[in-house]
């Protein structure tokens, strides 16, 4: 196995920020949400509506290129500066992996001038660098799997057949190459239709019963 890869599922998104905002209601009140885009944007979606905070906010920063590799350092681009001043600040992410996207955006929003800030992540891995203030799932390095979020199916999806797919293959075959090579079960999903609409955008192309990279 090449690496450990699992779908995160819709009901484990609510869950997660379920047991976030759990953690924070009583705790602190936020009255603006930053999400870091582009793992981040959803639950910052979704505790801005289970927190009543209409402040909503988006910075990018980027660090992963290719699915499970570092691309290299986390780099930070924003459009402007918010205007946070005294303002109490939540910041947002999916996962504090090796932190330094959630550190890279925490120092950015302390140079603001906010009354306060903390940061959430829904999944939080042992070796990050930074730890977040809240967090739904402690995940203890020998525990380490890529977690593939339903807003990013297709990217990783696309990556990983790419690594494995080294010959023509059916879709029975490719299901079974991204459990072999990731423990993926992709049973849940509909791989043909997946398979199709990696066609329509020149990802693969499809040779009578077969797909080819």
């Amino acid at each position: 196995m090449r690496f450990k890869a699992t779908l995160v599922s819709w009901q484990d998104i609510e869950d997660w920020c379920d047991a976030i905002r759990e953690k924070i209601v009583g705790d602190y009140e936020p009255n603006v949400i930053i999400g870091l885009s582009r793992g981040g944007l959803v639950p910052a979606r979704i505790l801005s509506d289970k927190l009543w905070v209409k402040e909503l906010i988006s910075v990018k920063t980027e660090h992963w290129g290719i699915t499970a590799t570092k691309d290299g350092k986390a780099v930070l681009k924003t459009y402007g500066k918010p205007d946070l001043t005294g303002k109490r600040v939540l910041v947002v992410d999916d996962i504090t992996d090796t932190g330094e996207s959630m550190r890279l955006a925490y120092d950015f929003v302390k140079s603001l001038n906010p009354l306060s800030v903390r940061t959430a992540t829904m999944l939080h891995v042992s070796r990050s660098s930074f730890v977040p203030d809240y967090y739904a799932r402690y995940v203890d390095e020998k525990n380490w799997a890529w977690f593939i979020f339903p807003w990013n199916v297709y990217e990783d999806l696309d990556n990983l057949i790419g690594r494995s797919m080294s010959e023509p293959m059916e879709t029975t075959e490719i299901r079974e190459i991204l459990l072999r090579d990731y423990g993926l079960d992709v049973s849940s999903l509909d791989m043909e239709k997946i398979l199709r609409d990696f066609e329509n955008m020149g990802r693969i192309r499809r040779n009578g019963e077969v797909w080819v990279r």
